[in-house]
């Protein structure tokens, strides 16, 4: 079976899909009907044609391309290429490859060890990375499909790269947690390091937002709320995962959200020990959803780090686009660095302002300003951002028109008949922690608030 293999310059921008001889194929970054690259902004809508025979794939440049196609080393509005030929458009580089189909040859002879890999029997590629492939396979015991990640060639002889892989399969093995990929196994057959997951028969979110542009409010806080509940669990077990971000976060059928991928996780008990590979100073994890702190200093990243890649996550699903969508590799940690977050009501008005409240918290440059852990977070979100729970008990409601002016619906929503509340004179509250004021109705006087700065409980007394 032939196979177009696409590859983007940073970490989890690839996929795998299968050609069919004499289709013609759509590539572009969001085609009406084709295949999607989604994170190159270089790929225009609407790019390519591709067309599949006699075990070459062509290649021709739609007229509404922005940019021209590379191959051998020289642009061109068309190509043809054989197997394991490449070409390139924008910043993503494809290329052409040949998967047995394996099917027949599992009916005559399962023992083919040309398709197998230990106790596995591989099935189809699918997808690859910088650090080798993804394959569906089967446990030739249990009979249970898995996802088989296997360590490429290249990569096992690096000796730091081995090291890494094994550390991954180390980190997360014995992880049992309802929103996490769980793995099963890791191993070396035959000179092949691998680590063997259970397979998710579903979509990544990332997938989702190409589909769909963005996802519904409420269906975006139920994700954050289980993803944080597996960050919760990890960093209960001293894992920081490091590498949050749409692409990572897998959608069963029925929907639940699932975090993969440990390939870049640090243990904070292994600081110290010989097994921590990652270079100080080097930069881990992926780079438009990478805290500040993170990019300066891959080890300095702890459970506030993981928190601002969610908050970034979320960015993207309420938007269509993270939250520094724009320049190159320095251009973003620059702004991850020193930008203020923006806000999501630009790209979507329907996002409220509790919510935008709560992902400035979240993306907060410095880390003491973000939320201290994920139980933080999570009462962010299954409370209220500036008011107890009593006050209301639904989902991120009750604050108005902006962030700094507002005003919050007492739970028996009663008229005040004496003094409307459009009339109401508002006071001025500011937090005795981190000194930050806030403009309220007057009626709320004498109510616990929480300071969406700091966290920590306010009296609503005027100043």
């Amino acid at each position: 079976m032939a196979h177009l293999v696409a590859e983007g310059p940073e970490p989890g921008q690839t996929w795998c899909r299968e050609l069919a001889a004499g289709a013609t194929i759509r590539l572009g970054r969001s085609p009406e009907s084709g295949w999607d690259v989604a994170w190159d902004n270089q790929i225009s809508r609407e790019h390519a044609d591709l067309i599949f025979n006699d075990d070459l794939l062509t290649v021709r440049q739609v007229e509404s391309a922005r940019n021209p196609i590379h191959f051998d080393g020289e642009s061109t509005p068309a190509c043809a290429l054989g197997y394991d030929e490449t070409f390139r458009i924008g910043q993503t580089e494809f290329r052409l490859i040949q998967q047995t189909d394996d099917k027949s040859n599992h009916d005559s002879d399962d023992s083919d060890d040309s398709h197998r890999i230990g106790d596995y029997v591989v099935s189809r590629l699918l997808g690859t990375g910088g650090m080798g492939s993804v394959y569906l396979a089967r446990h030739t015991s249990s009979g249970h499909d898995v996802a088989l990640k296997v360590l490429g060639a290249d990569q096992a002889r690096n000796p730091e790269l081995v090291r890494r892989f094994q550390l991954e399969g180390q980190l997360a093995q014995g992880l049992r947690h309802q929103n996490l990929v769980e793995v099963l196994e890791t191993g070396v057959a035959d000179n092949t390091h691998f680590i063997a997951q259970e397979f998710i028969d579903g979509a990544d979110i990332s997938q989702w937002l190409v589909q769909r542009g963005t996802l519904p409010l409420k269906r975006t806080i139920s994700i954050i709320r289980q993803v944080a509940e597996a960050l919760a669990y990890l960093h209960r077990n001293n894992i920081i995962h490091r590498d949050v971000k749409p692409s990572n976060l897998l959608m069963t059928r029925d929907g639940t959200p699932r975090l993969a991928d440990m390939g870049v996780a640090r243990s904070l008990e292994a600081d110290s020990d010989s097994s921590q590979v990652t270079q100080a100073g080097a930069v881990v994890g992926t780079i438009d959803y990478i805290a500040p702190e993170q990019a300066d200093d891959s080890h300095s990243a702890d459970a506030r780090s993981d928190i601002y890649s969610l908050g970034c996550t979320w960015y993207e699903m309420l938007t269509g686009s993270p939250p520094f969508p724009d320049g190159g590799l320095t251009d973003k940690i620059n702004a991850h660095a020193t930008q203020p977050p923006p806000n999501p009501r630009n790209l979507n008005p329907d996002v409220p302002e509790a919510l935008v409240a709560v992902l400035d918290r979240m993306m907060a440059k410095s880390p003491n300003q973000r939320h201290q852990s994920i139980e933080e977070l999570l009462d962010d979100i299954a409370t209220d951002t500036l008011m107890q729970q009593e006050i209301s008990s639904s989902v991120l409601a009750g604050l108005a028109e902006s962030s700094v002016e507002f005003q919050l619906e007492n739970n028996d929503s009663s008229p005040q008949p004496d003094k409307p509340l459009a009339q109401a004179q508002p006071l001025v509250v500011r937090c005795g922690h981190c000194r930050r004021s806030y403009k309220i109705a007057a009626r709320l006087a004498g109510k616990r608030l929480k300071c969406r700065e700091c966290g920590e409980a306010i009296e609503a007394d005027a100043q």
